[in-house]
């Protein structure tokens, strides 16, 4: 039940970006989300195809999952096939670029990917439980103190999502009641 509700909260988190809403700004932070309202085009836009895993690594988060990284803008197909066969998968028709959202559901995570010319590229990384961590070793229901010590005070924040920018990718950690209860990785449009 607890894992259905967080994933229905993370696929909202996501599907969120298509809402037309303000940002407000945290005052921890000085910068702003960076992703314009009603954009039409792909989360790598600026992007290579070429680019590898190694090379959109440095451009952002990266999630691990059993010695696997999942930089954000990574071409999906290899990363994909180290995972192995997910749980279960979806898809769906894209509201903030043209194509379609492709959701692979994992024990403990979804792998969301997003197409450009015929190619499929990590656009976020959903974790479910406290089986999973960020490199960092945040985990579900860890406390917000937790999350500042592993990642600082230089996020946005708005009401209780805070956000932490880097290079071509976002950390969203959502935060109840001083838990966390949401944790994604997202592609920068």
């Amino acid at each position: 039940m607890i894992k259905a509700s967080i994933g229905l909260i993370a696929l909202l988190l996501v599907l969120s970006g298509c809402a037309n809403k303000p940002t407000e700004q945290g005052s921890a932070s000085p910068s702003a989300l960076t992703q314009t309202e009603g954009a039409a085009t792909s989360p790598a836009a600026s992007t290579p195809a070429s680019e590898t895993p190694e090379q959109a690594s440095s451009a952002g988060f990266v999630f691990e999952a059993n010695g696997i990284s999942i930089p954000m803008h990574a071409e999906a197909a290899p990363i994909l096939k180290q995972l192995g066969k997910p749980q279960s998968y979806f898809e769906s028709q894209a509201c903030a670029f043209p194509g379609l959202n492709k959701i692979y559901q994992y024990s403990s995570f979804d792998v969301y990917a997003y197409e450009k010319d015929g190619v499929d590229y990590i656009a976020s990384v959903i974790l479910f439980d406290d089986t999973v961590a960020t490199k960092e070793g945040v985990t579900m229901f860890n406390k917000k103190s937790d999350v500042i010590k592993a990642y600082g005070d230089k996020f946005t924040n708005n009401l209780n999502l805070y956000v932490y920018d880097q290079g071509k990718s976002q950390l969203r950690f959502v935060i109840e009641n001083d838990q966390v209860t949401s944790i994604e990785y997202l592609a920068k449009i």
